[in-house]
């Protein structure tokens, strides 16, 4: 067993110094993911220059956090991952989603075909909806489409290529299924929506997603926990604007409420 006495070996220092490297490179990745959350890319050149090491340095560092599913790589650079594991997904901010979905609920009235989109906070509207009859529910989440497999209502699922970390179909064919669709009202999510009010993902195809979905829909909910809010994807899909209704439970000051409603969009806030 090595022991460090009072006069410390070369071994022992050799230690010290890798376990003071170890804390370094912590810090500097978790760094690089705060970037990430704020600008939505990075390149190895930037963050080289940024933290003052080489680029084999971030390029270690880029390696671990791809390992750990925080980014996804590309040449030169990297993004934040377009997506949080579902099973991360399913425990954060929980209650603030569930309050959300009752308020979401209270907009479906008359409504007879509906649009989910894919997450969390819809799979806890599409547990208010099992029990409704004469509802027609459309979905690309498989969560979704499981929740409602044992409800009263018809459910129409858009496959596609399967996103494993969401359980979600994404991609051309999805697309164009959806437009075969016409919408009374879609519930959409969003993973980053910036200090503009823009949502943004780091994936192209979840652009396209989102859009032809707000195009097939002729009433569009946004439903969006304060976790969502003053964050920043590579690929912007829309503004706010393009919404009717924004289910959150941001805090909104009452100028920032106007500058919303300036916008076209209906705020419901929920306690």
């Amino acid at each position: 067993m090595l022991r460090c006495f009072r006069r410390k070996g070369p071994e022992c220092a050799r230690g010290e110094i890798m376990k003071k490297e170890k804390v370094l490179s912590g810090e500097r990745q978790q760094n690089i993911l705060s970037i990430l959350e704020k600008d939505g890319s990075v390149s190895v050149d930037e963050l080289a220059k940024q933290f003052s090491v080489s680029g084999m340095t971030i390029r270690r560092d880029l390696k671990y956090l791809e390992e750990k599913n925080r980014i996804e790589r590309f040449h030169g650079g990297a993004i934040l991952r377009d997506e949080v594991l579902y099973q991360e997904k399913e425990v954060q901010n929980i209650e603030a989603k569930k309050r959300i979905a009752q308020r979401a609920l209270e907009l479906i009235k008359d409504t007879k075909v509906i649009f989910l989109d894919a997450g969390t906070t819809n799979r806890e509207l599409a547990l208010l909806l099992k029990e409704r009859e004469g509802l027609s529910v459309v979905t690309t989440d498989l969560m979704v489409a499981g929740v409602l497999q044992s409800g009263k209502g018809r459910i129409f699922f858009c496959g596609g290529e399967i996103q494993k970390s969401t359980g979600s179909a994404l991609g051309s064919y999805t697309v164009n299924q959806l437009r075969d669709y016409s919408f009374d009202i879609a519930f959409l999510g969003a993973s980053s929506i910036n200090e503009k009010l823009e949502l943004s993902t780091p994936t192209l195809e979840k652009v396209a997603l989102k859009k032809a979905i707000l195009q097939q829909a002729k009433q569009s909910v946004l439903l969006a926990d304060a976790s969502k809010f003053e964050k920043q994807a590579m690929m912007k899909i829309c503004s706010i604007q393009e919404f009717d209704i924004l289910v959150t439970d941001k805090t909104f000051s009452e100028k920032e409420k106007k500058e919303v409603e300036k916008l076209g969009v209906r705020v419901e806030g929920v306690n």
